[in-house]
């Protein structure tokens, strides 16, 4: 088991900082601290170009999705520490994707990019064979620990090489792509 406490540190100093730069404090207020993991299952078949993985009309699906929209709620800042992809053709539907499968991502996903953006800052721009897991515990760790800020819009979205097209499965499998975002959730 990994010791997750440099990342509480670094959270905690990132949070404070954003709390002493907004002047949001008018008196001691309680924030307390929750692990979170926020994922998304999507079907990537047929994919190309710039997609936008959330968007507003993103609704909370127990299995699919924790996001809900793409913004986070009042009072729920969120400091990102790592992140993992996971990828099959094991299943018909999202909702019965096997995520314990061993399948590689195919070329068209491993040259791809995962961009994370808010208010035009680029929190996140990394190509998806940095973040692929290749064991269950493997998460890729983000050493500038981004700041997903509450009431802000954000974009998560997926960049493929022009030209380049996920090619559709024709054995009636979907081809599938978990993103985790493990996370220090404030909560106020």
């Amino acid at each position: 088991m990994e010791n997750r406490n440099p990342q509480l540190q670094r959270a905690i100093k990132v949070l404070g900082a954003r709390q002493r730069q907004t002047n949001q404090v008018v008196g001691p207020q309680a924030t307390k601290l929750v692990d979170k993991t926020y994922y998304l299952n999507v079907k990537v078949d047929g994919m190309s170009g710039i997609n936008e993985l959330v968007d507003a009309n993103t609704k909370k699906v127990v299995g699919i999705t924790n996001f809900d929209g793409n913004l986070l709620n009042s009072g729920r800042d969120v400091v990102i520490d790592a992140i993992r992809v996971q990828f099959t053709t094991r299943g018909q539907k999202i909702e019965s994707a096997d995520w314990q499968s061993r399948d590689t991502l195919p070329a068209e996903l491993q040259n791809a990019d995962l961009r994370l953006i808010q208010t035009n800052d680029m929190l996140i721009d990394l190509p998806l064979t940095d973040v692929q897991n290749f064991k269950n515990e493997d998460y890729r760790p983000i050493a500038t620990t981004p700041l997903l800020r509450a009431k802000e819009e954000f974009k998560l979205e997926l960049e493929f090489p022009k030209g380049v097209t996920v090619p559709i499965l024709k054995e009636g499998a979907g081809m599938f792509l978990r993103l985790e975002f493990r996370v220090t959730e404030a909560k106020k």
